[in-house]
């Protein structure tokens, strides 16, 4: 005689073994059916693992590889996770991770309102030029955002250079690489960090450029958008085993950003004044190797990687107490109507 119970020959155990056998599977039945009648109206937010488990289960799919072909197409957003992860994340588990949880919830505003900022200013200035906007140039010196050596004492002009563009190609070029690295970048990683990469290099930009060369003024977001461009790219180089078509990304980058450098050094020296320096390229991309390894999130590092990071650090924190100082104690002449002026002589002595 035989006796089966759902493909199982339970004849050659013990009585015992049979009616614990039937009894844990009837439980496990229950309190699967239980499961998926409170669970109903939740298939939507079901990871893939629970529903690949299921249809297996019910027989439906042989192993989890061939469980895309139940799934219906993914959204346009589900589309758009998908590539940020697979350009953006090293490890196959953090891309995974992120493809599950974002939601987008909040947005990334940072680089959204800088680019509309940008775009407001290079129209203002369009506008009150009579609404006739140059390919390159002029570069407005007169106005109170872009940053000159002699108005060093001005603070703000050390961030608000990023603003103001020399012509619509140089917004154009910086808007581009702005919005293609820094709106990735930010998804993955977050506003705050984001930001913080980025005005380092703001910030990195000005100084260089005050100490390296003072002669001139400075405008544009080159030194921001380089150093987006080169946190992810160092991030992706000691990823590089993991890192899709990393070979290709760095060659690439590293085309559009020679191209942009010297496009910027010819103008430097063969065009009229005012001249606008380059510097700003450099230290960008120089702060955001270091400030970005540290402050992105990234997987595991080694022991090696973290001492080279924390050098770089030391080195990027050094130059720049070096052009604070220089910039608050040598001032040039032209800059000392200033300065408050000094207190009248007490008569009395």
């Amino acid at each position: 005689m035989m006796v089966e119970f759902r493909n199982v020959n339970l004849l050659p155990f013990p009585l015992a073994k049979r009616i614990a056998y039937f009894h844990s599977f009837v439980i496990m039945e229950r309190d699967y059916k239980r499961l998926e009648h409170n669970g109903a109206e939740m298939s939507g937010k079901r990871t893939r693992s629970y529903r690949c488990a299921v249809h297996h289960r019910d027989r439906e799919v042989s192993s989890e590889n061939d469980f895309h072909l139940l799934l219906e197409d993914p959204t346009l957003f589900a589309r758009m996770v998908h590539l940020v992860a697979m350009e953006m994340l090293p490890e196959e588990r953090d891309r995974k991770y992120y493809q599950e949880r974002y939601t987008c919830c909040p947005p990334p505003f940072f680089i959204i309102c800088v680019t509309l900022l940008e775009l407001g200013v290079f129209a203002w200035y369009a506008w009150g030029s009579g609404g006739v906007a140059a390919a390159a140039g002029p570069v407005p010196v007169d106005s109170p955002l872009v940053y000159r050596s002699d108005r060093r004492r001005e603070l703000w002009r050390f961030l608000t250079y990023s603003v103001v563009h020399a012509g619509w190609l140089h917004l154009a070029f910086n808007l581009l690489v702005q919005l293609a690295v820094g709106l990735p970048l930010e998804m993955v990683h977050g506003a705050a960090r984001c930001a913080a990469v980025y005005l380092a290099g703001v910030l990195g930009g000005s100084l260089a450029a005050s100490v390296l060369d003072p002669d001139v003024c400075l405008a544009g977001a080159s030194g921001g958008v380089y150093a987006l461009l080169a946190a992810h790219l160092a991030n992706a180089l000691l990823n590089f085993h993991t890192m899709r078509y990393g070979a290709v990304r760095l060659v690439a980058a590293l085309a559009v950003a020679s191209c942009d450098v010297g496009f910027a050094v010819h103008a430097r020296y063969t065009k009229e004044a005012p001249p606008v320096s380059y510097a700003a390229h450099v230290a960008g991309a120089l702060a955001g190797l270091t400030i970005g390894l540290l402050v992105l999130k990234h997987a595991q590092a080694r022991l090696w990687e973290r001492l080279l990071w924390w050098a770089a650090l030391g080195a990027w924190a050094a130059c720049t107490l070096f052009a604070v100082l220089y910039n608050v104690f040598s001032a040039p002449v032209d800059e000392l109507h200033y300065l408050p002026p000094d207190p009248p002589p007490d008569p009395g002595f």
